[in-house]
């Protein structure tokens, strides 16, 4: 609007006169429109020419199709064509390496077998029964099992998926269900399954083949050996145009993928923090391909024998079972991309000559947090010892606690004071009953976990997925004690889905409850002991996950090199550290 003059100034009715005109020759215009749009059929209301009343608009006829419909095709609206009509597309059985991959199958073992990978030519020799035995392929002297999860004629066709033609069925043994191969597969069994992906559960070993290993998210599914496979063909232009779009929506798509990694006992004190030192490296003891192996984990954890903190200066190599270590050492935990680490142990409080008691504890968490790495298992009074820690990975909420059994009768948090994570409800009745011992010699039936149950449950509620770290039993031996066994169980029950312990310094033996995988000691991890081979031997605990189901587990054993560092074992002393794992049997 231009601004007013001196004469609209004067005679302000003017304005007045103007702006209604305006008004008037605006709504005739809108009227007009109005008018116009009715007689069309324009705007938003029915397609011109169609009456504002009359019917939609017929829509595109569905796609017809021919053969059995994939699952995935189920939300894409497609029809079957009926015996008179044409199919716009036909799903057809496919031949090996064509065709989408519908739906993929694994092959399987139990630890027993002792290897967790083959070529492609190996795995077909262990299913016709060309190899004596898992030894043939560097594993256990056992006898291979072949056995197949599902019909014997849907069997021939995943197998000619391999590439070497028909085989033998009668060697096979068939189960119904994954769950009826789960109840007949031991620790120590020689079985090699074929199974459908999704009945992956422990104890089974997902073997990787030829390099490609989708059970830990490794490869291409696509070229997959072992999948029911379907060609979508297209049989009309219709059809053609929506080939790539069936194809994506039917093709298998693999679940969230998380690959925690936990270790055994960590000390980098004595003996071993000499050797740290006289690398003029603080991240040598993992600057290996055991270190590279956990740093490429979704998540690792491990347990923490000792205190770190500046408060005094840490013994050399010189007897002693004051175990701490210097703040530079966690440059080797950062190197390895450690996560979280339980500090519920028995030396978490050792601070060299004078002590620090709870202040050691305290540093160690606060070091160690500063640092990025999580921790359970302690704090400045009981309510932060049973906090747990929470970590999510693609999706998934994995929640952690920490329970200590060894000291925690004497530096155990309490309401006001600090101290580790009590796994017994109380320690009184093991003070009071004689002999005077540490309570993890008491009776399992001294042993009171209802604090230690609830605490599970809550997390359970909260997380998608627990896991429990535990720090019980007797040392120098692969039977755990009756206590362990009594709170690792009891963690199972109460709906931990992986629980590991550590105290022991020797590997331990390992079982399944329900769908739960219990590992009762996985060996010192980074220590000096070497009083005998076993206390220079442990294994890393692979645990995978698909989605928030632990789907397969493997051992990878190494041995302490030089009283510092852990380097993958070979050969026989592999073998020997999961047969001690394995072999030892659970009472």
């Amino acid at each position: 609007m231009e601004p007013a003059t001196r004469e609209d100034r004067r005679n302000p009715w003017r304005l007045w006169f103007a702006a209604s005109v305006a008004a008037c020759c605006t709504s005739f215009g809108l009227l007009a429109w109005s008018i116009f749009d009715a007689a069309t059929g324009g705007g938003a209301g029915p397609a011109s020419g169609a009456p504002a009343d009359g019917p939609s608009p017929t829509p595109a006829p569905a796609l017809r199709y021919r053969g059995a419909l994939p699952a995935g095709a189920a939300g894409l609206g497609l029809a079957p064509a009926g015996p008179a009509e044409a199919a716009d597309i036909a799903f057809e059985p496919a031949q090996p390496g064509d065709g989408v991959p519908v739906r993929l199958f694994v092959a399987a073992a139990a630890p027993g077998a002792g290897i967790d990978a083959l070529r492609r030519d190996e795995l077909v020799a262990a299913l016709r029964g060309e190899a004596a035995g898992w030894a043939a392929f560097g594993g256990f002297d056992r006898p291979i099992e072949p056995a197949f999860v599902g019909e014997p004629a849907e069997a021939q066709g995943i197998l000619e998926g391999l590439g070497a033609g028909k085989f033998d069925l009668s060697r096979f043994r068939f189960f119904a269900t994954a769950d009826d191969l789960r109840a007949a597969l031991t620790l120590e069994s020689g079985v090699l399954a074929i199974l459908p992906f999704d009945g992956l559960r422990p104890p089974m070993v997902a073997l990787a083949v030829d390099g490609a290993d989708p059970a830990r998210g490794y490869g291409d599914p696509r070229a997959w050996p072992l999948a029911e496979r379907v060609a979508v063909r297209a049989l009309t232009p219709a059809g053609e145009e929506a080939r790539a779009r069936v194809e994506a929506a039917i093709a298998w798509a693999p679940p969230p993928v998380t690959r925690v990694v936990a270790t055994g006992d960590i000390l980098m004190s004595r003996c071993t923090l000499t050797a740290i030192r006289a690398t003029g490296d603080w991240a040598s003891p993992l600057r290996s391909p055991v270190g590279d192996f956990l740093a490429a984990a979704d998540i690792a954890a491990g347990s923490l024998d000792g205190s770190i903190q500046d408060y005094a200066e840490p013994y050399g190599c010189v007897s002693t079972t004051n175990l701490t270590s210097p703040p530079e050492v966690i440059a080797a935990l950062t190197h390895a991309g450690f996560d979280v680490l339980t500090v519920a142990t028995n030396h978490v409080f050792d601070c060299a000559d004078g002590g620090c008691g709870a202040k050691a504890m305290l540093r160690t968490i606060e070091l160690l947090r500063a640092a990025g790495i999580a921790t359970v298992g302690g704090g400045r009074n009981l309510e932060e010892a049973l906090a747990p820690v929470i970590i999510e990975r693609n999706g998934v909420r994995f929640g952690f606690l920490g329970f200590d059994d060894i000291a925690a009768e004497d530096i155990g948090a309490t309401e006001t004071e600090p101290g580790t994570a009590p796994l017994d409800d109380s320690y009184a009745d093991e003070k009071a009953t004689p002999p005077r011992e540490p309570a993890f010699y008491k009776p399992a039936e001294m042993l009171s976990l209802t604090r230690f149950e609830a605490a599970i449950r809550a997390l359970k509620a909260e997380a998608d997925v627990v896991i429990v770290l535990v720090q019980s039993g007797y040392e120098d031996t692969h039977a755990p004690s009756p206590r362990s066994i009594k709170a690792l169980r009891a963690a199972a029950d109460a709906g931990a889905d992986l629980v590991v312990g550590n105290q022991a310094h020797w590997v331990q033996a390992a079982e399944v409850r329900g769908g739960t995988f219990i590992a009762y000691a996985l060996g010192n991890f980074i220590f000096d002991q070497r009083w005998t081979p076993e206390h220079t031997q442990g294994y890393l605990l692979e645990a995978t996950f698909h989605g928030a189901k632990l789907a397969t587990v493997r051992m990878l054993p190494y041995q302490i090199e030089g009283q510092y560092r852990p380097m993958f074992a070979e050969g026989a002393t592999r073998l020997k550290i999961i047969g001690d794992v394995i072999g030892t049997p659970v009472e």
